[in-house]
């Protein structure tokens, strides 16, 4: 079972206003123990975005470059047994 993702916008807002990047932003609360789940939370509540722009920003930053691939790389796998099985 997971857990509910858990809004770090107010710890993403003052990183960004000590002059760090998103980029940066978003390493610091991955080490500081955030999930993916966590980062579009804040990313959303922050920018006041669609959850899909959210999703987009995080997971195209280098934070979150290692978990994008491999999601990639099971999607591609997944389409692959899919069509063999077809």
């Amino acid at each position: 079972m997971s857990r509910p993702a858990i809004d770090h916008s107010a710890t993403l807002r003052r990183t960004l206003d000590a002059g760090k990047s998103l980029d940066q932003a978003l390493a610091q609360l991955r080490s500081g123990g955030a999930s993916i789940l966590d980062c579009i939370a804040s990313v959303r509540a922050l920018r006041r975005c669609e959850l899909s722009e959210a999703k987009r920003l995080v997971e195209s930053s280098a934070a979150w470059t290692d978990v994008r691939e491999r999601t990639e790389e099971s999607f591609r796998a997944l389409s692959k047994d899919e069509s063999q099985n077809s």
